[in-house]
């Protein structure tokens, strides 16, 4: 994997406030494809792909009318904003966050969608419940002050999107990688394929739905999978960390070792997570990549082992 930004330049305990900010804003940009775009099976139109090209999670196009400009909305983390893309990625409306309420993104956001379809909205754009409390749910102004935060976000999101996709590649039916609003983590699904990996393949110490993501469809809940993500943070666990969970739970006397200080959770969810300190903490770019790449392909096989 090439490309790694290099994390670390930040306290973490600082990414926290920014992440819950960034974590209510996606959900104005999510209800977008939410009300506008075709549903699909495993609730895809209300998720997001990274852009390398421009920095922020995108939605799919919204291609409504014959005489309607395709445009998508999008987050980006920093400088935080709203964006209303054309099918190129340029900008067509940018609001930026600071300063704002999560009402007047709504507002801004209804605005503009009707003057882009040339009608007015026919619903409202989603407020959903269950995020993370935070005093922008009661009414209070976005503050992107601490923009170094917000950066270090974007870079960790860049990075997964860039760490996962490469581990997708290597699987064959894995889907595209994609950020679940709801949750606010990053993931990608792959089927599992019966195998028996080599002992090495668990590194050299040899579900419940992701803990985050939506990548296990209902229609899908038969089917064996594994699936690897990255959690910004949450109520579990404060700072980021990346995780491997397999689908169904399986039952084991004894869980397979993973290495690089990467471990087995059983609270809440089940499957392996590297905690920020395994892949922020090294250095250079070059191992904290290393940490992440070793982190999937090692739990991966081990949730492979513990499927059959």
């Amino acid at each position: 994997m090439t490309g790694w930004e290099k994390l670390g330049g930040v306290p973490r305990a600082r990414l926290i406030e920014a992440r819950l900010q960034l974590h209510h804003a996606a959900q104005p940009a999510a209800a977008v494809g939410k009300l506008l775009l075709p549903h699909q099976e495993d609730f895809g139109e209300q998720s997001f792909r990274w852009s390398a090209a421009g920095r922020c999670l995108v939605q799919g196009a919204v291609t409504l009318g014959s005489a309607a400009t395709p445009f998508r909305a999008a987050l980006r983390p920093a400088p935080p904003a709203l964006l209303l893309l054309d099918a190129g990625g340029g900008v067509l409306y940018e609001l930026p966050l600071a300063g704002r309420t999560l009402g007047e993104t709504y507002d801004w956001l209804a605005a503009r969608l009707a003057g882009l379809l040339g009608t007015r909205l026919l619903g409202e754009l989603e407020r959903p419940a269950g995020l993370p409390a935070h005093p922008l749910a009661d009414g209070a102004r976005f503050d992107a002050t601490d923009a170094d935060a917000f950066a270090e976000l974007a870079r960790l999101f860049a990075n997964a999107d860039r760490a996962l996709a490469a581990w997708a590649a290597t699987w064959p039916g894995a889907s595209a990688v994609r950020c679940w609003p709801h949750h606010f983590d990053i993931a990608t699904l792959a089927p599992h394929a019966p195998a028996s990996p080599a002992p090495e393949a668990l590194g050299p110490e040899s579900p419940a739905p992701a803990p985050g993501s939506r990548a296990n469809p209902a229609a899908a809940e038969e089917a064996r999978t594994v699936s690897a993500g990255m959690v910004p943070g949450d109520s579990g666990r404060a700072e980021p960390y990346f995780y491997v969970t397999p689908w169904p739970h399986p039952e084991a006397a004894e869980w397979p070792p993973l290495p690089g200080g990467a471990s087995w959770n059983m609270d809440g969810w089940l499957g392996a997570a590297l905690e920020a300190p395994r892949f922020m903490d090294p250095g250079e770019a070059a191992g904290q990549a290393a940490a992440v790449e070793t982190f999937l392909r090692s739990a991966a096989a081990a949730c492979r082992l513990l499927l059959g």
